[in-house]
């Protein structure tokens, strides 16, 4: 008894320290580096694929998700259950923050579109220095980001879908405006419109000056409780956005705001992104 006594003294120090230092992974998930030569910063990119991927040469949707370190977690645990069943399976894909800085100036840089240093709303004056390189952001997932997962992986490049969340859903507005032809449909959450008194606004007026179609999909959420966000009202702001774009008769644009009853800022995600995957990746009635 003393015997095992004295081995379980020694033994479960060291159990507890492997215990301690362990490491969570998400299973059937990978990650990829790369350096960017549009904006010299480094990301990861982690990988989800379809549970029988390998049993078929099927090309899957690819459905790119912004703040990976929050949405792609969520994201892949709805993806096990819904996918293949309430939805069509897809390639998940979630671009990380730039390694070397913090995420607060990561995502100031690459999601917003215009250079706004006096911008008290957002994370931090010394993250609004770096604001403004979303258009070089952009050109990294366009030229970049979508080829390296399109040479490795079968994807169905006819069906790209943008996920974006607060900043991201900023990010993902202003695509939709500068070059709406990079996915085929954008849910946004809870898009901060508010940012650089509600520039996107203004960079619409002057999208819509030159009468380009947009061809996507658009499904935009907001919590009702963000109407009395400090930014002001990001419910009214959404249903604005929405009402201006359905004004402008954008051939081939289809856009449609939801609120979310009870929802908070940072409870919106959680809930909007089950009802937005059935609505942008409906399960095809002629498979089992």
């Amino acid at each position: 008894m003393k015997k095992w006594l004295m081995l379980l003294a020694v033994s479960l120090p060291s159990l507890l320290h492997a215990e301690s230092n362990s490491e969570f992974r998400i299973w059937g998930t990978e990650t990829l580096s790369i350096t960017s030569n549009v904006n010299q910063q480094e990301y990861d990119l982690y990988i989800r694929l379809p549970h029988d991927y390998s049993s078929n040469d099927h090309s899957y949707p690819i459905v790119i998700f912004q703040d990976a370190g929050f949405s792609f977690p969520i994201a892949s645990g709805t993806m096990a259950l819904m996918g293949g069943r309430d939805i069509e399976d897809a390639i998940l894909v979630g671009i990380s923050h730039s390694k070397g800085v913090s995420p607060q100036i990561s995502r100031t840089r690459d999601y917003t579109p215009t250079y706004a240093p006096d911008e008290k709303g957002a994370h931090s004056l010394e993250a609004q220095k770096h604001s403004g390189k979303a258009l070089d952001y952009i050109d990294f997932m366009d030229t970049e980001v979508i080829p390296l997962i399109s040479e490795k992986y079968r994807v169905n490049l006819n069906n790209k879908i943008f996920v974006g969340h607060s900043f991201g859903g900023l990010l993902g507005s202003y695509i939709l405006l500068v070059k709406p032809e990079l996915f085929n449909k954008y849910i946004l959450g809870s898009p901060s419109l508010w940012y650089d008194r509600g520039a996107i606004f203004r960079i619409e007026g002057e999208a819509s000056k030159k009468n380009k179609p947009i061809n996507a999909e658009v499904y935009m959420y907001i919590g009702s409780e963000e109407s009395k966000s400090k930014r002001g009202n990001m419910v009214e702001d959404l249903l604005t956005f929405e009402r201006s774009l359905k004004s402008r008769n954008y051939s081939n644009l289809s856009v449609n705001a939801y609120i979310l009853d009870g929802a908070t800022h940072y409870s919106a995600f959680t809930l909007l992104l089950p009802d937005a995957l059935k609505k942008a990746m409906p399960k095809s009635k002629s498979k089992s």
